[in-house]
């Protein structure tokens, strides 16, 4: 994979799926995907996918990264109920342009929501769920760099750091 100092080195990429408050309180990890594949373009479908398996219900909203969806899996979130909260791309058309070449109804839907407050200030949250999630899997579990090999592996790896968030974040109330 490209690492940010633009050499080449084996790696993975594991986006989480995080659901909590934007402002504070605990935060549980629903979803895990660990590839290596550069790129999370298509992981927002089986995300979603993994969510409502895992949970029994989808997400109201769903702010992800820029990289994480296309217009098909925006198109798909929304039909299963789950408002994507994902930045428009800098170079993207407008909402009168994606009219007027017949773009999917949920894909203006999105564009158009984007524009709202709200939106804003959910998005904006999304910081504090999941790039915390990140820091937190670094810094407190030590997942940096993995001492084991192949994708099951190292998902073993990610799932036992995901089971000890979620364990910190809501022992207190399993033991009382």
């Amino acid at each position: 994979m490209k690492m940010g100092d633009a050499g080449l080195r084996p790696a993975f990429n594991v986006p989480y799926g995080v659901a909590g408050s934007g402002l504070g309180g605990p935060r549980a990890v629903v979803g895990v995907q660990v590839t290596n594949v550069g790129s999370e373009l298509r992981s927002l479908t089986p995300m979603v996918e993994q969510i409502q398996r895992r949970t029994g219900a989808s997400p109201k909203t769903l702010p992800v990264d820029g990289g994480h969806a296309r217009h098909e899996d925006i198109v798909t979130a929304e039909q299963h109920g789950v408002a994507v909260l994902r930045p428009a791309p800098a170079r993207a058309k407008s909402i009168e342009t994606l009219r007027r070449e017949g773009a999917p109804p949920e894909v203006i839907a999105w564009r158009e929501r984007l524009e709202t407050p709200e939106a804003k200030e959910q998005y904006r949250a999304r910081a504090s769920r999941c790039e915390l999630n990140n820091a937190h899997q670094k810094s407190h579990h030590g997942i940096d760099q993995f001492l084991v090999r192949g994708m099951a592996k190292v998902t073993g790896v990610i799932m036992m750091g995901a089971l000890a968030t979620n364990l910190m974040q809501f022992g207190a109330a399993l033991l009382s």
